[in-house]
């Protein structure tokens, strides 16, 4: 019986969360327009972050910020999957020996050739541009709060066991330890920080369970791309006589994305390496097919809720231990845009909860350029200057620098909140996704 009643309980739950989450307008409009005008926009998770954003939230009366914790995707890098640069190369040299190419592809295939020569032994390793992400973005946060990191401030940092994330939680590190050489820095690495970095990856021990994901969407991303993107074949057939030859018996969702991941990530590599290859899309191409990746990323992200909700859990768990002790610091997490975008729909950051009937309509909500290279969510506490004062502590959210919203709790009119709010608000996020 206890157990009808929680699948009970389980199942009315998620129906109230479903209407709630249809009934609501789209967050945000001109997406699509956004995109088509900046190709910036368009390479998605290639996007290099955008230092100019600006924290609108002055200071706070009466209050000082006294720890930060912060989930930050890994800088700049090479391409994480050798097929980004081999897939369509591969394809045009098999083209020239059917004769099955036209002119176009010949010349593209020796620009291909030429940055194959460059990245074939660098697959997923941090750029130059990756490192110097992470040091201005320590230096940053000294600069912004260096109440937080004065002497006596503990600061701890993990990554997840890719060598990118843990090549930038270095660089991170390295220049927080020279901005703030008060601070006491130690930096983690193992399977024992799982949870708190890529808990959605591997061979979890730990990994949370949680009840049935079931994807909101009936068409996969190849029947999204055919629908949404009938042109890709135009983009194919500027390189091939005949394109479906030339694609054979490979997927043809990959291919095509694969194509897209290869000239939206020539954004993250160094000068001197990079190829322009911005002619391979037109820009309503380009654009285009932005939104099917984004539709993809989005599937494949959905189920990560429950797995990731360990990362929500450790910031709410540490940020309580800090109050406590009243000591200063930050605690670090670096890891990766499929664990940093399920943190924006698992704490319902800036509505990226939410997700309409239409899938056309997921634009609105979920868009993939929101997780950059370096991109970062930070928990930025505030304490009254004036110890055993009865006032809350406050939080503000930082989605890449700039203000975020939590749910529908109301901040103030700068973006505050009560840490009691939001606490209680992640906490029944994560309790919805997870069987503890």
């Amino acid at each position: 019986m206890e157990m009808r009643n929680y699948i009970f309980r389980g199942i009315a739950a998620a129906v109230a969360v479903f209407t709630l989450q249809v009934a609501l307008n789209a967050q945000r409009t001109g997406v699509r327009e956004e995109v088509l005008d900046s190709r910036e926009l368009g390479c998605g998770l290639d996007r290099v972050y955008d230092f100019s954003a600006v924290d609108q939230a002055g200071k706070i009366k009466g209050y000082e910020p006294f720890y930060v914790s912060h989930y930050g995707r890994h800088g700049s890098r090479y391409a994480y999957s050798p097929n980004t640069y081999k897939n369509l190369l591969d394809m045009l040299v098999e083209a020239e020996a059917q004769d099955n190419i036209t002119a176009y592809g010949k010349e593209l295939k020796t620009r291909l050739s030429a940055l194959y020569e460059k990245v074939r032994y660098r697959v997923g390793d941090l750029t130059d541009r990756g490192w110097e992400q992470q040091k201005k973005m320590a230096a940053g946060m000294v600069t912004d709060y260096p109440s937080a990191f004065g002497k006596g401030s503990e600061v701890t940092a993990c990554a997840s066991s890719s060598i990118r994330s843990i090549m930038s939680m270095t660089s991170f590190c390295t220049e927080l330890s020279r901005r703030a050489p008060k601070s006491e820095i130690i930096a983690h690495q193992g399977l024992e920080y799982i949870q708190f970095t890529a808990p959605n990856m591997g061979k979890n021990p730990f990994r949370y369970k949680g009840p049935e994901s079931v994807f909101p969407y009936s068409e996969s991303p190849l029947e999204f791309m055919q629908r949404r993107f009938p042109e890709y074949r135009n983009m194919l057939g500027r390189m091939f006589v005949n394109p479906e030859k030339a694609v054979g018996d490979r997927d043809l969702f990959w291919t095509i994305d694969y194509i897209y991941m290869l000239a939206a990530g020539m954004n993250s590599l160094d000068e001197g390496v990079q190829a322009d290859l911005s002619d391979i899309f037109t820009p309503e191409e380009f654009a285009a097919m932005w939104e099917v990746d984004n539709y993809m990323r989005f599937e494949e992200y959905y189920k990560y809720r429950t797995s990731c909700s360990s990362i929500i859990d450790d910031i709410v768990d540490k940020a309580d231990a800090r109050i406590a002790s009243g000591s200063e610091g930050a605690d670090l997490r670096f890891g990766h845009d499929h664990c940093l975008l399920t943190l924006f729909m698992i704490g319902d950051i800036d509505h990226f909860g939410h997700f309409p009937a239409n899938a056309d309509d997921l634009v609105y909500w979920f868009q993939t350029f929101r997780s950059p290279m370096a991109g970062n969510l930070q928990f930025v506490f505030y304490r009254p200057k004036r110890r055993g004062s009865s006032k809350d502590i406050l939080v503000k959210v930082l989605l890449n620098g700039q203000i975020a919203t939590v749910g529908d709790i109301s901040p103030d009119d700068e973006g505050i909140y009560r840490w009691s709010d939001v606490r209680a608000f992640l906490k029944a996020r994560t309790a919805s996704f997870t069987i503890k």
